[in-house]
């Protein structure tokens, strides 16, 4: 796709104003003028004094010119001028904590009130210069915003052992289309039925270092606290969220494997036996593994407790489901972290109160969470219909790969199945896709999770940018 329209200056010939750059996801407002600012080998990236955010900001655009095009510029303190890359903090209430505004003339001034805008404007600047061999920027000026706050994906690390560097890869992907929370699915388990309907023997993995509990980590692959911090420290430098997910009473296998006499027996063994004191002795001590100190494991400011899929098979079960799935959002915040829930009380419905405030909810299926109820009660929503945006590697149900051209047209994180909103709804945050490794045991491999994840990451993040707003077709992807 031509870009930028270079107008010839000549008597009787109009002209051009150039069109609005292509960029994932979409920029919400341009307004074109004519001709181009080339950068040269002089061009400098510059920033104020005494604002060392802003360097840091500045520091990463020059390496990452670097590694795209072979050329790192200059990154000086102070004022610039004409041929330079500018980048400033200005109030615009209108932008809101993530927006930001490029004017290009003969410089290029990038300014936001926040400096996560400053960050995400560089990513559309590098985007405009990856897309001409003399990286040129066409002039004029854009302001961008998105229209949902958390827009991400969830991974399944718990059936499928994702080594860290890919992990770390995909943070500098999401960040490159702006994309900033990864949930990282920390434990679950594989399905008896392929595994002689015997839970002894049903592979189940819980992916993190314990010293509480030594051994609990899967010997096929783990990750030890240092670099799980390091990790989520990375990917914060690159303003995107990881959001740790241990799932329990639920999917936890893994936990009943180290210690059976937790385990439910009149549910199944991938079911905690929520009766039993010992179950919460052992969960608040993992837990609270991962969330006391001063430099916790779990760095980020939001902890997924999961609470998905437990039978609702008699009403006592469904009132101490509830119980349970209160106790830990209290307990997470006790840390000082906001919660995070997948969606469960419809299927639970039942008498024992559940806090919603300030509690996040993975909308996924409406059978198991009504989201206008959800929303009736307080909980803030990530949409993520496990119909639309799931999915599951050769298990022949979900989707293998998604249908992007489909979510492309109709999809915004407003729809979350059947239930749609109004765009922008205040209790909906933001959209989310999910990758589960049901079947990892059938031969799946790194590369094949991500020849299904990497297309629908930049279809998608346009959605969850923009919302309902999709000027650019599909076909251009």
């Amino acid at each position: 796709m031509i870009l930028v329209a270079l107008c010839l200056v000549c008597p009787g010939v109009s002209a051009v104003v150039n069109p609005k750059p292509f960029v994932i996801p979409e920029l919400k407002e341009w307004k074109g003028a004519e001709g181009a600012f080339v950068p040269t080998e002089t061009t400098k990236i510059v920033c104020p004094a005494n604002q060392p955010e802003l360097l840091r900001i500045a520091r990463m655009l020059a390496d990452d010119c670097e590694t795209m095009f072979g050329h790192k510029p200059e990154v000086v303190q102070g004022k610039g001028g004409a041929g330079d890359v500018i980048l400033a903090i200005r109030a615009d209430k209108k932008l809101g904590k993530e927006g930001y505004t490029v004017k290009v003339t003969d410089r290029i001034l990038l300014t936001a009130p926040e400096s996560i805008g400053v960050y995400w404007g560089t990513r559309t600047l590098l985007q405009i210069a990856e897309q001409s061999e003399n990286h040129q920027f066409p002039k004029g000026t854009l302001r961008d915003f998105p229209d949902y706050a958390m827009r991400g994906f969830m991974i399944d690390c718990g059936r499928k052992f994702i080594p860290l560097s890919f992990l770390q890869d995909y943070v500098k992907i999401m960040a490159y289309y702006k994309m900033n929370t990864l949930q990282i699915h920390l434990n679950d388990n594989g399905f008896k039925q392929f595994f002689g309907h015997d839970w002894s023997k049903t592979y189940a993995a819980f992916r993190l270092e314990s010293d509480t509990y030594p051994g609990l980590a899967a010997r096929d692959g783990s990750y030890s606290k240092k670099e799980f911090i390091d990790f989520q420290k990375q990917a914060a430098s690159n303003f995107v969220e990881i959001i740790p997910e241990i799932d329990v009473p639920a999917h936890s296998l893994a936990l009943t494997h180290y210690k059976p006499e937790i385990g439910s027996k009149e549910y199944g063994m991938d079911h905690l036996d929520l009766f039993k004191p010992e179950t919460y002795e052992f969960v608040d001590a993992l837990f609270k593994e991962y969330l006391e100190g001063d430099n916790p494991v779990f760095v980020g400011k939001r902890v997924h407790i999961g609470t998905d899929e437990y039978s609702n098979a008699k009403k006592d079960v469904i009132e101490k489901f509830r119980a349970f799935t209160d106790h830990y959002i209290r307990f997470v915040e006790g840390f000082g972290k906001q919660a995070v829930v997948w969606g469960a009380l419809s299927h639970a419905k039942g008498d024992t109160p559940v806090k919603s405030e300030n509690v996040i909810m993975n909308a996924w299926y409406n059978g198991y969470a009504d989201p206008a109820t959800m929303i009736k009660d307080g909980y803030k929503l990530i949409c993520i219909p496990d119909g639309m945006v799931y999915i599951v590697p050769v298990a022949g149900y979900y989707q293998d790969y998604l249908n992007e051209p489909y979510l492309y047209k109709e999809w915004t994180p407003a729809h979350i199945g059947k239930s749609v909103f109004e765009e922008k709804h205040p209790s909906i945050l933001g959209g989310m896709f999910a990758i589960w490794n049901d079947h990892a045991g059938n031969g799946i491999s790194v590369k094949d999770i991500h020849h299904r994840i990497f297309s629908p990451l930049q279809t998608l993040s346009v959605k969850m940018w923009t919302g309902a707003q999709t000027g650019i077709p599909y076909e251009t992807f």
